[in-house]
C-alpha cells in the first residue's frame, strides 16, 4: 500500500469516526408521543461530542440551547406552556433529532412490585382484573400517553434505557399497569388535562433496591449491608468481564414474545447422544434460584431426564405434562420438539404437550425442556403430580416426571443482553462466583437500573404500590419508606413533588409473616413523608392471592389524591385515619381525622376492635359511635385499658368503618413498637 493510499484511508477512518461521535442523542425518555410537564421549566438531556453546541426549538414558540460537557453528556431547559397539543421539537447539534406528537400534561411516575406492574388484562386465568376487559372495550379517545422502563437491575447507576412513549388505545393499553391506567383514566377525564404514565415495576421486589445507597447511608440498619456492598462490589467488575467474553445476542424482556430461540446456539442440548455426564443435578420441580449456583441467574437452562417406556406404550400418542413454567419453555422428546411456550405472561400456566407416537418406543426415552427465565423467579415450579407422561386418554398409567434432572446453562441475561455459553465446554459451570448477587432484593439495585436514568426528567409526582416483599420487617420499613421518598425526590430534582403511595391489601400470609405491622408502618410513615398520601386498601384484599383484582378502585383512589391536593376538586380523598386515644376509667374514646360528613358503620355493628389491659393482653372490644369522628370502646375483661388495635389481622373479607365518602379506615394499632 503506498503512503497516499495508507494517508487517505487513515482520513477517512478518522472522519467516519469523528461524525459518529458527533451525532446528538436524546435518553430514551424523550421521544415520539411523549408528554411534557405543564408550565414548567423541563430538563432535556442527551448526549454529543464534547463541546457540541445544542439549540432546542419548540412549536408553541419557545427556545433554548446548551453545550456538552467533557464527558459528551448535556442538559438544557425548555419552557412549556399549559396543557395541550400535540407540538413537535427539535434538538439541533450537528444533525437533528425532530420529536413528534408531543403533549403537554401532566407526567407521573408509576412504580412498585406486582400489584403495580398488572396490566389491565390481568396474569392469567388465576389473577384477573375485576373490569377489566370491560374498560378495555370502552377505551375510546384518551390524552393519555406511557412509557415503560424495562425490568433491569444494576449494581452502578445508569444513564439510559430501552423504552418508548406509546397513546393509549385498545390495542397498546395491555402492556401498561392497570392501576396506572385508572389513575390516569380518571385524571384525564375529569381535567381534560393529557397524562403522561412512567411505568417502573419490578416484581417481587424490596424497597431497599430501590433507594440509592446515598439515602440509605443515612439509616443505621442498613450500614452492615452497605459494607458488605461496597467490598464485593469490585468484584462484580471482574465477573461482568468474564461474562462479555462471551458472544451475546440481543434480548429486550418485555418484548420477548415469539422470540427466536434458533439464536442460541444449543438445540444439541437436545440430542440423544449429547454428552450430559458433568452437568449439574435438580430435584424438580422447584425454583431454580433454590440451587445455591443459579440465585442470580437469569436466561436459558436446559433441563434433561431419561425414562422407561414400556412396551405396551409402543406406538402410542402420549401426553407430557409439566405444569407451570416460569417464564418460557420449549420441551423435545429424544431430539424432536413437542411443543413450546414463548409468549410472556404464561409462567402461571400448566404446559401439556403431545408427543407423536412415531416416537414412542420401548426402552429408554429422553425428555429436554430449555427454559427462559426472563427475571427473578424461573424454574418448573408446580406440584409433583402434575409432571407426568402417560398415554393419551389413560393418566391413571402415567410415569411420574419429579425427582432429579441433570441442568445447564446456556445462556445468561444480563441488561438487554444474552450472553451465550458453550454447552459443550460446560462454560457455565466455570463462572465465577461473588458472595453477593444482583436480584430485586440487593440494595439499590433497582434503584440504579430504572429510577437513576429518569433524572432529572420533570413529573408532578409519584404512586408507589410496594411492601408486600418486606412483610415481616416492619420497624425497617418505617424508616425506609420516607427515605424512599426523599431519594426519589432528589432524582428527580423536586423537594416537593407529591407522593402518594398505597397501604398493602389484605391477604393470607404464611409461614408466620404478619402483615399488619406493614400495614401499621406505612400508616405512621405519613407523618415523616411531606406532601404525601396513602391509599387505604382495607376493603380490597383476596385470601386466595396477594395480587389484588380491585385495581380500578386502587387507581381511582389514588387519583381522588391529586384532584383534591393538585386540581383544586373538593373531595375527600383518604379514609379515616385515627389521631388519639382518651381512656376514661375503663373506657376508651377515640377520635379520628378524614372522616368527611361523620364515621359510617358497614354491616350490623362496628367489629375488630381490640383492647388490651396492663400487662398487653388483647381482648375483643364493643364499639360505638357516639360523635361523627369518635368511637367509644369497652370490654367486660379490662378495667383499665392499655392499648387499641383494629383489624390486626392479615386479612379481612369485610371491614366496618368507613367515612361519609365511602373510603375505609385504616387497621391501626396505638403500641409504641411495632413487632418487627
Amino acid at each position: 500500500m503506498s503512503r497516499n493510499v495508507f494517508c487517505i484511508l487513515t482520513f477517512l477512518i478518522l472522519f467516519i469516526s469523528i461524525d459518529s461521535k458527533a451525532d446528538v442523542t436524546l435518553s430514551h425518555i424523550f421521544a415520539d408521543n411523549m408528554v411534557l410537564q405543564q408550565n414548567s421549566k423541563c430538563p432535556i438531556f442527551g448526549f454529543a461530542t464534547a463541546g457540541e453546541k445544542i439549540e432546542i426549538t419548540a412549536s408553541w414558540g419557545k427556545t433554548t440551547a446548551t453545550t456538552a460537557n467533557n464527558n459528551g453528556k448535556w442538559i438544557a431547559h425548555l419552557q412549556t406552556p399549559g396543557y395541550g397539543g400535540p407540538y413537535t421539537i427539535e434538538i439541533q447539534g450537528k444533525n437533528k433529532i425532530v420529536l413528534k406528537n408531543v403533549l403537554i400534561g401532566e407526567v407521573w411516575l408509576a412504580a412498585g412490585e406486582a400489584n403495580m406492574a398488572m396490566p389491565l388484562t390481568g396474569r392469567g386465568v388465576r389473577d384477573t382484573i375485576l373490569g377489566g376487559h370491560k374498560a378495555i372495550a370502552a377505551i375510546g379517545q384518551e390524552d393519555i400517553r406511557f412509557i415503560n422502563v424495562p425490568e433491569n437491575l444494576s449494581f452502578y447507576p445508569q444513564e439510559d434505557f430501552e423504552g418508548f412513549w406509546y397513546p393509549v388505545d385498545k390495542s397498546t393499553v395491555s402492556q401498561m399497569s392497570a392501576v396506572a391506567y385508572f389513575f390516569a383514566h380518571k385524571l384525564n377525564a375529569e381535567t381534560g388535562i393529557p397524562i403522561g404514565i412512567i411505568n417502573v415495576n419490578s416484581v417481587n421486589s424490596n424497597c431497599e433496591s430501590w433507594v440509592s445507597k446515598d439515602f440509605l447511608k443515612k439509616l443505621p440498619e442498613f450500614r452492615q449491608r452497605l459494607s458488605k456492598y461496597e467490598v464485593v462490589v469490585p468484584l462484580k467488575e471482574s465477573f461482568q468481564s468474564w461474562v462479555k467474553m462471551h458472544p451475546k445476542i440481543s434480548f429486550v424482556r418485555n418484548e420477548v414474545d415469539s422470540f427466536n430461540t434458533s439464536k442460541f446456539q444449543d438445540v444439541d442440548c437436545s440430542k440423544l447422544f449429547f454428552d450430559d455426564s458433568k452437568w449439574g443435578i435438580m430435584r424438580i420441580p422447584s425454583y431454580i434460584d433454590q440451587e445455591s449456583s443459579l440465585a442470580s441467574f437469569d436466561g436459558v437452562i436446559w433441563f434433561r431426564r431419561w425414562i422407561d417406556i414400556p412396551k405396551e406404550w409402543s406406538g402410542k400418542k402420549l401426553v407430557l405434562a409439566l405444569g407451570p413454567i416460569d417464564d418460557l419453555d420449549e420441551a423435545f422428546v429424544n431430539g424432536v420438539k413437542v411443543g413450546s411456550t414463548l409468549q410472556l405472561g404464561k409462567w402461571k400456566e400448566d404446559r401439556i404437550y403431545s408427543v407423536d407416537g412415531s416416537l414412542v418406543k420401548p426402552g429408554e426415552m429422553l425428555i429436554a425442556i430449555r427454559i427462559i427465565d426472563t427475571g427473578f423467579n424461573g424454574g418448573i415450579y408446580g406440584r409433583a403430580s402434575e409432571m407426568k407422561i402417560y398415554p393419551e386418554g389413560d393418566p391413571e398409567n402415567a410415569i411420574y416426571l419429579a425427582g432429579n434432572w441433570k441442568y445447564l446453562p446456556t445462556g445468561e441475561i444480563i441488561d438487554n443482553d444474552v450472553y451465550l455459553y458453550d454447552a459443550k465446554k460446560l462454560d457455565y459451570f466455570s463462572r465465577p462466583q461473588i458472595d453477593i448477587s444482583v436480584d430485586n432484593k440487593t440494595i439499590s439495585a433497582v434503584y440504579n437500573a430504572m429510577i437513576s436514568p429518569l433524572s432529572p426528567f420533570k413529573i408532578a409526582g409519584v404512586i408507589w404500590y410496594q411492601g408486600e416483599s418486606n412483610v415481616g420487617r416492619a420497624n425497617e420499613y418505617l424508616n425506609l419508606l420516607p427515605q424512599l421518598a426523599h431519594c426519589f425526590r432528589d432524582n428527580f430534582k423536586s423537594s416537593d413533588m407529591k407522593f402518594y403511595y398505597a397501604q398493602i391489601a389484605p391477604y393470607e400470609y404464611g409461614n408466620g409473616l404478619f402483615a399488619a405491622e406493614l400495614r401499621e408502618a406505612q400508616r405512621r410513615a405519613l407523618s415523616s413523608i411531606p406532601n404525601s398520601g396513602m391509599v387505604c386498601l382495607l376493603d380490597l384484599g383476596r385470601k386466595e392471592s396477594i395480587l389484588s383484582a380491585y385495581k380500578r378502585e386502587a387507581g381511582e383512589r389514588f387519583a381522588s389524591f391529586a384532584l383534591t391536593e393538585l386540581y383544586e376538586k373538593t373531595k375527600v380523598c383518604n379514609g379515616p385515619i385515627f389521631a388519639n386515644m382518651s381512656v376514661d376509667k375503663d373506657k376508651v374514646i377515640l377520635t379520628f381525622d378524614n372522616v368527611g360528613d361523620g364515621l359510617v358503620v358497614r354491616g350490623a355493628k362496628l367489629s375488630d376492635f381490640e383492647i388490651s389491659d396492663m400487662k398487653g393482653n388483647f381482648f375483643p372490644a364493643e364499639a360505638e359511635l357516639i360523635d361523627k369522628n369518635k368511637i367509644q370502646l369497652s370490654s367486660s375483661k379490662v378495667s383499665t385499658p392499655k392499648n387499641v388495635r383494629y383489624c390486626w389481622k392479615n386479612y379481612y373479607k369485610e371491614v366496618s368503618l368507613y367515612n361519609s365518602a365511602g373510603l375505609p379506615a385504616s387497621s391501626f394499632s396505638t403500641e409504641r413498637k411495632l413487632l418487627h
